[in-house]
C-alpha cells in the first residue's frame, strides 16, 4: 500500500515537472512557432480613431483621419507610443494626396487650442481643406519632408485608412 502511494505520488510529481519544462523553459531566443507573445510585439492605437504612421524607429506616430461632414483631413503629431501630443513648430505642412493615378495638393494648416495652449507654431493638431480628399475612403498621403523637434523625415507616406507601422 506504501508502495503504491509513493508510485502515485511519483507520477504526479513527475507529470508536474513535465508541464513545467515545457510550459515555463520558452525564453524566447528560439525560432519555433507558437502561441504567445514574449514582448517584444505591441500594437498602437490610434486616440481619435484614425490611422497611425510610425516614423522613424518608434520615434514618433502620425495619425491621419478624415472629417467628410467638415470637409476636413486631420493631422496629428503623437509620441512613438501614440499616448502624447507632440508639438511641433510649423505653422502649416504641405502635403499631397494621391489614389488613383489623380493628385490633390494640401495645406495642414497649424490649429491652435486654448485647453491645451496649442497655439499656431507650437501644436500637435493640423488640419487641411479638401471636399474630394475628406469623403475618398482610401489614398496615400505624402510629404516631402517633415520636421519634428529638430528631426527631418523625409518623403514621409501615410497611406489611409491602413497606417503603417
Amino acid at each position: 500500500m506504501m508502495r503504491n502511494f509513493v508510485f502515485k505520488n511519483w507520477i504526479q510529481l513527475s507529470a508536474a515537472l513535465s508541464a513545467l519544462l515545457v510550459l515555463g523553459g520558452c525564453s524566447g531566443g528560439h525560432d519555433h512557432d507558437h502561441d504567445h507573445d514574449h514582448g517584444h510585439g505591441h500594437a498602437h492605437h490610434a486616440p481619435h480613431g484614425g490611422a497611425l504612421t510610425m516614423l522613424g524607429n518608434h520615434a514618433y506616430q502620425l495619425e491621419l483621419l478624415t472629417a467628410p461632414e467638415s470637409k476636413q483631413v486631420k493631422l496629428y503629431v503623437l509620441d512613438g507610443g501614440a499616448e502624447n501630443f507632440v508639438r511641433i513648430s510649423s505653422e502649416s505642412l504641405e502635403g499631397v494626396a494621391t489614389f488613383g493615378g489623380q493628385t490633390w495638393n494640401l495645406t495642414f494648416k497649424a490649429v491652435a487650442n486654448t485647453a491645451t495652449g496649442e497655439t499656431v507654431g507650437d501644436t500637435s493638431y493640423f488640419v487641411a481643406e479638401s471636399e474630394v480628399v475628406s469623403k475618398l475612403a482610401k489614398f496615400d498621403l505624402g510629404f516631402d519632408q517633415l520636421s519634428i523637434r529638430g528631426k527631418v523625415f523625409e518623403s514621409v507616406k501615410l497611406p489611409f485608412p491602413e497606417g503603417a507601422h
